[in-house]
C-alpha cells in the first residue's frame, strides 16, 4: 500500500506543484524561484481567508505616562487586535471586553469627560485606551493575529502544517491556479481557485463547530423569576409572566 506524500514543507509542496504541472526541476518556464514565490503569494491568500486559530497571538507591552495610543506589534494583521487588559483589568464593552469603533470612541470621550469607564478602540496599526495611564510601566496585554511568515527555505512549513493538510493541499491548488491563469488556461486556474477556496471553507466551517461546543451557553447574566406562578390562574413564558 502507497502511503500518501507528505504536503508539508515548502519542498513537499513544490514537488507537488511541478508534479500536478507536469514540469522539471530545471523548467525555464517554472522554475523552482517562480514556483516558491507562487506557493508563496497562496498562502497568504489562504492565510487571510479567515482568522485560524494558528494565528492567534498575545503580547505584553507597558503603559507610557500620559500615552493614549500605541502602537501594534510589527508582525500583527492591522485591525485584528480583539482583546486588551491593563494592570490585569479587562477594558471594553460588558460582559466580554470588546472595543468600541474608532469614532464611537472619540465622541465617547468628548461627551464623557473624566470618566472612569474603561473604553478602548482599534484603528489600524494603533490601539486607543482610555481613561489615558498616567503612569509608566503598567502591563498592558492584548491578544490579535499574526501576519503570516514567509516559506523562505524548503524546511519551512505552513500553519496548516501537521494538522490540516487539507489546507496545503488547497495552498497548492491556489499556487496552480495563479500559474494556470498566467498561462494558456485562465478558466482552469478559476476552477482551481474555486476549489482551493471550498476546500478552506470547509476546514474552516470544521474548526468553528468544534469550537462551538465550548462557547458559554447560558446566559451572562442570571435573572431570577421573581413572579413564578403558585397557582392555577397564573401562565408563564419563559421568564415572563401574563396574568388573567
Amino acid at each position: 500500500m502507497t502511503m500518501p506524500t507528505k504536503l508539508e514543507t515548502l519542498l513537499e509542496m513544490r514537488n507537488a506543484v511541478q508534479s500536478d504541472m507536469n514540469v522539471s526541476a530545471g523548467s525555464s518556464l517554472y522554475p523552482p524561484a517562480t514556483i516558491d514565490s507562487v506557493i508563496n503569494r497562496a498562502y497568504v491568500k489562504s492565510y487571510r481567508l479567515f482568522r485560524w486559530p494558528g494565528t492567534e497571538d498575545a503580547k505584553q507591552t507597558t503603559t507610557q505616562a500620559n500615552e493614549e495610543y500605541y502602537d501594534l506589534p510589527e508582525d500583527w494583521v492591522p485591525d485584528s487586535i480583539w482583546r486588551l487588559e491593563v494592570n490585569g483589568d479587562m477594558y471594553g464593552e460588558q460582559p466580554d471586553g470588546t472595543p468600541i469603533s474608532f469614532h464611537d470612541y472619540l465622541k465617547w470621550k468628548t461627551d464623557n469627560p473624566g470618566s472612569t469607564d474603561k473604553k478602548w478602540a482599534k484603528q489600524w496599526t494603533r490601539y486607543f485606551i482610555y481613561p489615558t495611564p498616567t503612569v509608566a510601566n503598567l502591563v498592558i496585554v492584548i491578544w490579535g493575529q499574526l501576519n503570516p511568515e514567509v516559506l523562505s527555505s524548503e524546511s519551512s512549513t505552513t500553519i496548516f502544517s501537521n494538522n490540516l493538510p487539507e489546507c496545503n493541499e488547497a495552498v497548492i491548488m491556489e499556487a496552480e491556479a495563479i500559474l494556470k491563469h498566467k498561462g494558456a488556461t485562465p478558466k482552469d486556474g478559476e476552477f482551481y481557485s474555486a476549489e482551493a477556496k471550498g476546500l478552506l471553507s470547509v476546514s474552516f466551517s470544521r474548526i468553528k463547530q468544534d469550537n462551538s461546543q465550548e462557547k458559554k451557553v447560558q446566559p451572562f447574566l442570571d435573572v431570577p423569576d421573581f413572579f413564578n406562578p403558585t397557582n392555577a390562574q397564573t401562565q408563564v413564558t419563559g421568564n415572563f409572566v401574563n396574568r388573567f
